[in-house]
């Protein structure tokens, strides 16, 4: 229980930390809306099954957040095979280039924190997070998001 309890408070560390960083408002996005461009950004496509889970919310939600990305020519929906209810979502060439874009501003933005830590902290984040990461793929994938 000690795990579970962890990663609650790892959670909204980890998202003010990055979130803190985004102008939110220069870019007239949500934070659902980033989360979903993040998500996008490290799968090929997602379902809005998929993206729902990843924003922790309904399906019609994630419809509702995902039009706008559709709107401003970052993302698009499609259909696979014959499954006309299924809809999937992908970047597109100017989604792709905007989220790279942000997650530079992040590590930039970022970058300047990590260096008041000393080597052996980055050393110990570093093993840390990759670890943490490693485990909660497996988690994922034994929950199966699909």
């Amino acid at each position: 229980m000690k795990n579970i309890s962890a990663l609650m408070e790892i959670f909204p560390a980890v998202q003010k930390l990055l979130f803190n960083t985004i102008d939110l408002h220069s870019i007239a996005l949500t934070r659902t809306q980033m989360f979903i461009l993040f998500a996008l950004s490290s799968h090929k496509s997602l379902n809005m099954s998929q993206i729902s889970s990843y924003i922790a919310s309904s399906k019609e939600q994630a419809t509702r957040a995902v039009a706008p990305l559709v709107k401003y020519g970052y993302v698009q929906k499609f259909h696979m095979g014959d499954n006309r209810r299924k809809v999937y979502v992908c970047l597109t060439p100017q989604g792709k280039e905007f989220i790279e874009q942000e997650q530079r501003l992040v590590k930039d933005r970022l970058a300047g924190k990590f260096d008041l830590l000393s080597e052996d902290d980055k050393t110990a984040f570093y093993h840390a997070v990759d670890d943490i990461l490693h485990i909660l793929r497996k988690l994922e994938n034994d929950t199966n998001l699909s």
